[in-house]
C-alpha cells in the first residue's frame, strides 16, 4: 500500500509539473529566435523575418493531454487572427516522424516545428506554454487556454491602432 501511495503522489506531482506552464523568460524581454529540425506548413520560420507581425510561440507535445485539449482552441485563434497579422507557431522537441503521424489525425494548419530545442531558450519547464511576441519582445506568457485570447485581442488592437494613424496621414498627404 505504501508503494502505491508513493507512486500515486509522484504521478500527481509530475502531472502538476507538466500541466502548469513554467517559464523563466520575463515579459518585455527580447524573444529568443526559434528553431526546429523540421517545419510543417511552412518552409521554415524565423522571428526576425516576422518582426512586423504578432507571433504566438507555443510549446507542446503529442503525449500531453492539456496540449491536445488546447489544439481546437489554437485552431480557432489561427482562423480568427491569421488575416490580422498574427502568426501562430507551435514547437515541440518530439521527432518529426511523430509529429507527421499525429498531424494525419489532427488538423493543425498553422506553422509547426518538430525537433526544436527552443523551449530551453524560453525557459519552458511545463507544457503547454505560450508566448505573445510583439516587435521582437515577449508581451505575454502563460497557458494557451488561460488568457491568451484576451491578450492576443489587446495586442492586435494595439498594433492596428498604431498602424492606422500613419495610414491616415499617408492618405491625407496623397490628397494634398
Amino acid at each position: 500500500m505504501f508503494k502505491f501511495k508513493t507512486l500515486y503522489f509522484a504521478l500527481v506531482v509530475m502531472c502538476i509539473y507538466l500541466v502548469i506552464p513554467g517559464c523563466t523568460q520575463a515579459e518585455n524581454a527580447v524573444a529568443p529566435e526559434v528553431s526546429a529540425g523540421k517545419w510543417f506548413n511552412a518552409d521554415g520560420f524565423k522571428l526576425a523575418d516576422n518582426s512586423d507581425k504578432i507571433v504566438v510561440v507555443e510549446f507542446w507535445a503529442t503525449w500531453c493531454p492539456p496540449c491536445r485539449k488546447s489544439i481546437p482552441h489554437l485552431k480557432k485563434l489561427h482562423e480568427e487572427y491569421s488575416d490580422k497579422g498574427v502568426v501562430l507557431v507551435s514547437l515541440t522537441n518530439e521527432p518529426a516522424a511523430t509529429i507527421e503521424n499525429f498531424m494525419t489525425k489532427v488538423e493543425m494548419p498553422w506553422i509547426i516545428g518538430a525537433e526544436s530545442s527552443s523551449g530551453g531558450e524560453y525557459g519552458v519547464s511545463g507544457i503547454p506554454s505560450a508566448f505573445i511576441v510583439v516587435d521582437g519582445k515577449i508581451a505575454w506568457k502563460g497557458h494557451p487556454m488561460g488568457g491568451l485570447d484576451e491578450e492576443l485581442k489587446k495586442a492586435v488592437e494595439a498594433k492596428q491602432s498604431s498602424v492606422a494613424p500613419s495610414e491616415d496621414a499617408k492618405k491625407k498627404s496623397d490628397q494634398d
